[in-house]
This record gives C-alpha cells, sequence and structure tokens, in this order.
C-alpha cells in the first residue's frame, strides 16, 4: 500500500514537471517565431527604402504603379533572403513611409517659402 502511495506521488510530481516543462517550451517557441517575423519585417522595411528613393525619380509613371514596383522589389528581396513575404505588413510600410517623406518634405517647402 505504501509502494502505490509513494509510486503516485513521484508520477504526479513527474507529470507537473512534463507539463511546465511543455508549457514553457511553448511559450519559448512562440516567442522565438514572433521575434523572427518581426527582425524581418524590420529587414523587409529597411530594404525597401532604397526602392521608395528609386521608384520617386521614375517620371510618366502613376504612384500605384511606383507602388508595384516597390512590392516587387521587396518581394524578390525577401525570395533572395528567404524571409517570408507579408504584402498587407509591406503595403503598410510603404504607405507610412509615403506619408512620412510627403509630410516632412511639406514642412520643409514650408520652410523655404517663408524665408524668402
Amino acid at each position: 500500500m505504501e509502494q502505490i502511495h509513494v509510486v503516485l506521488s513521484i508520477s504526479s510530481a513527474a507529470l507537473g514537471f512534463l507539463v511546465t516543462t511543455l508549457t514553457l517550451l511553448y511559450r519559448l517557441v512562440k516567442s522565438t517565431k514572433a521575434k523572427r517575423r518581426a527582425e524581418n519585417v524590420i529587414k523587409i522595411g529597411n530594404a525597401i527604402i532604397p526602392y521608395i528613393e528609386q521608384a520617386e525619380k521614375f517620371t510618366g509613371y502613376s504612384s500605384q504603379e511606383k507602388r508595384e514596383f516597390v512590392i516587387t522589389k521587396a518581394n524578390q528581396y525577401a525570395i533572395e533572403n528567404k524571409i517570408r513575404f507579408d504584402l498587407n505588413a509591406v503595403s503598410n510600410r510603404i504607405e507610412e513611409l509615403v506619408r512620412l517623406t510627403k509630410s516632412v518634405n511639406k514642412r520643409f517647402k514650408d520652410i523655404e517659402f517663408s524665408s524668402k
């Protein structure tokens, strides 16, 4: 009878340890994937800046065509670097950067006109 009690105590402790270990591993893997995903978004975000600058030099093209150019280049960058390409994240980043440059350019033009 006492042996059964000892076996049950040890097995319950081992089961608790196993559940705790599996939970910890699950959270570690999940956070590692999220970190890797975030790093990839940053890499692509930094890579598209020169493409945006290049696209802005194109004359005779609509903003949609320039945007498609940047998205295509970003996709090529992702393929070359074996990064999962997220179209929505890249599109949002492009729009964010374009808005930022427009606001900076507008303020710069306002400063130029006010100083004349």
